[in-house]
């Protein structure tokens, strides 16, 4: 690891070799001199996928500036941080106690993801996946961790537009893709970490003929070479885990435009699941008090 005299000086390392460095090294350099605070909290996908580089080439970076590897990058940097704010300004950021403060960090941060997205995906792109959910026969969508929970929200905001979906259970996963054939669709979501199951049932899928729609935070997922088309989300939070709000945007806006494109079906669907719950609305039983029920039944039975 970088001596701690080393460690105020990156700044200037950087740019005392920033003529030198590689397109993509120089891009890193322009990623962490914009914001070297928060640049000192990225792992290293993330800072690839803020430079738009490969992990590879954070690495080299890494090495180019004298540095053993990316851990002891950062470690250098976090020291750098912390001596020209004379202060712990890392331990303040990643552990919040002001709530109003860490709310308007969230919603910095997720506007940022959002407009990321807007620039990563195309018309193109989006118009393909949305031809590919509105004519499969059956879809299943398949995810852990938060993957899982991504699963729950698009299945949700699907089925309201009348494109059923199944979100598969975690622990089921061979079986729900098993059953699946060439006129179906499976969903596959995963963030880094990658899970194993998650990307082998995208192998299977590809192999027996299935298509693959694919949502991850890289489009150099390990998901990629297995979709026919791979979504990339940028997402991270504060907690190093992934925020739900880009994704959410996302499903919302396939929901919105399936539905449009039946808005007649949509509305008798609405309208049925609407008869189908009528029964377990609050407002049939919220006014009746405690025995209320009990009493108007004995009533009747005199």
């Amino acid at each position: 690891m970088a001596s701690e005299s080393e460690s105020p000086n990156i700044q200037a390392r950087l740019a005392n070799i920033y003529r030198e460095l590689p397109d993509a090294q120089r891009a890193i350099a322009d990623v962490l001199m914009g914001d070297p605070l928060l640049g000192a909290l990225w792992g290293i996908e993330s800072m690839a996928e803020r430079a738009q580089v490969s992990v590879g080439s954070v690495m080299r970076f890494a090495k180019h500036l004298g540095y053993k590897g990316f851990s002891d990058f950062r470690d250098a940097l976090r020291e750098a941080c912390s001596a020209r704010s004379g202060e712990s300004e890392l331990e303040q950021l990643g552990e919040p106690t002001d709530v109003l403060g860490a709310l308007g960090e969230v919603v910095k941060r997720d506007g940022d993801h959002l407009n990321r997205m807007i620039q990563v995906v195309d018309h193109s792109m989006l118009e393909s996946a949305a031809q590919l959910l509105l004519e499969a026969d059956h879809r299943v969508i398949l995810g852990r961790g938060v993957g899982h929970v991504m699963s729950l929200i698009i299945a949700f905001y699907l089925t309201q537009a009348g494109v059923p979906c199944i979100a598969a259970i975690p622990s089921d996963f061979s079986n729900q893709v098993a059953n699946l054939g060439p006129r179906d669709l499976l969903v596959v979501i995963s963030f880094s970490p990658y899970s194993r199951e998650t990307v082998d049932a995208a192998i299977f899928a590809k192999q027996n003929g299935i298509k693959v729609l694919a949502f991850s935070d890289r489009k150099d997922s390990p998901l990629a070479p297995h979709a026919d088309i791979l979504i990339p989300v940028p997402s991270e939070d504060l907690l190093f885990s992934f925020s739900l709000t880009s994704f959410a945007s996302l499903a919302h806006a396939f929901a919105i435009v399936l539905a449009a494109r039946d808005q007649s079906g949509t509305l008798k669907r609405l309208k049925a699941a609407d008869r189908v719950a009528q029964p377990l609305f609050v407002d049939h039983w919220l006014p009746l008090q405690p025995g209320a029920l009990r009493v108007q039944k004995i009533k009747t039975q005199r």
